[in-house]
């Protein structure tokens, strides 16, 4: 059984790159994609979803106005699946890497799907230490988080999903990350999400190979990352421009300050 996998660029938010390359460029705003996956196998399981996005651009503002989240409407999750053939209904499984709030709206779309994410990342996201909250809009916080109400499937460590596709635990980023490895013919493409947000954190030197992202555990983000290199001859990051077919807004430019 072989795949296809193919990023979806599902809106754009303004951030400071050291979030995505902690060891350089602190203080330089960016625009980067929210971007989920569509796997598809044919014959093979139903189309599979990794990530589904943040949520309503009025909604993120009022949450999360440091963000500057932007999507125009033919970005959104059900156009972009539309392109390519498919309602929401169509999707029978969907693989949260994390559950940061960029990550896990839109799950209401999806109510009859099989959600799955790791379960050491839905016990830390329960309650979560003060200063990673905001990342999971907690409950402490009075929020209410978008997957709360969604029937989740836990998965604990390396599973087996279908031949041919297997998610692993990539954690660093947060406590219970987790990457997919997808059997596409001749290669194996691993949708790394935020185990490796870039490609430039691929691009460190010959003394510090990988270049860190934002992580609540420094050795095991470098571990995770590794093991994705590793597993994967094609690599997709979680927040990258070089694997769609649209370029960063004009607009939204990198901003000093």
């Amino acid at each position: 059984m072989t795949y296809t996998v193919t990023p979806l660029h599902c809106g754009t938010l303004r951030l400071d790159k050291s979030i995505l390359t902690t060891q350089v460029d602190s203080g330089v705003t960016v625009p980067v994609p929210s971007i989920c996956y569509l796997i598809e196998g044919d014959p093979g399981p139903g189309p599979i979803l990794v990530d589904t996005g943040f949520g309503d651009v009025e909604l993120m503002d009022r949450l999360h106005p440091a963000f500057d989240c932007s999507r125009p409407d033919s970005h959104r999750l059900t156009e972009r699946l539309n392109v390519y053939g498919y309602e929401p209904a169509d999707i029978e499984t969907v693989v949260l890497s994390h559950l940061h709030w960029d990550h896990c709206y839109n799950l209401e779309l999806f109510e009859d799907a099989t959600i799955y994410v790791q379960r050491e990342e839905l016990e830390y996201a329960i309650a979560p230490y003060p200063m990673h909250a905001g990342g999971y809009e907690a409950k402490s916080l009075g929020r209410t988080p978008p997957w709360l109400e969604a029937d989740l499937t836990p998965i604990e460590g390396e599973t087996e999903l279908y031949p041919g596709v297997t998610a692993f635990p990539t954690p660093g980023h947060t406590v219970g990350h987790q990457s997919v490895a997808v059997d596409t013919g001749d290669e194996t493409t691993v949708v790394a999400a935020d185990a490796i947000p870039t490609f430039e954190n691929m691009e460190g030197t010959e003394s510090a190979p990988l270049i860190r992202g934002l992580s609540v555990n420094d050795f095991d983000w470098w571990k995770s990352a590794q093991a994705v290199l590793d597993r994967g001859e094609r690599i997709l990051p979680g927040h990258e421009w070089g694997i769609l077919d649209t370029d960063p807004p004009a607009e939204w430019t990198a901003l000093d300050g």
